[in-house]
């Protein structure tokens, strides 16, 4: 049972993995599509680059239409300048390895610690 409780906690603590995904869209269609409210939404993680090459990553807290601005924390991106995006998605594959390799690793170690005891137990 321990170990069960254990091993669930490591998938828990390794579900967060996630990777930054491009949309393809020409810039036009990109701020069409945020102005949409269908790309961006708030409390996601994004990457954005504007007309003069600046990157802005940041956490969306909101999307202002009046303003036309997409806001962060700190950060305000006019929708009008965005030329890329990235959104951050959950990368299953890249969990799936970790907590697979997490758990074949700790299998590794508690075989190494119970075998003395076995072979001792055997002799």
């Amino acid at each position: 049972m321990k170990t069960a409780t254990w091993l669930a906690g490591l998938v828990l603590l390794n579900s967060a993995c996630t990777t930054l995904r491009p949309t393809e869209a020409s810039p036009e269609e990109l701020q069409r599509l945020i102005v949409n409210e269908s790309l961006i939404e708030p409390d996601e993680r994004v990457r954005l680059v504007t007309a003069d090459e600046s990157v802005y990553e940041f956490r969306v807290t909101r999307i202002d239409f009046a303003e036309g601005v997409v806001m962060g924390k700190e950060e305000a991106v006019p929708i009008a300048d965005i030329v890329a995006v990235e959104t951050r998605e959950r990368a299953v594959g890249k969990t799936i390895a970790l907590t697979g390799g997490l758990v074949y690793g700790i299998g590794v170690l508690i075989a190494i610690a119970v075998a003395p005891a076995v072979l001792l137990g055997s002799l």
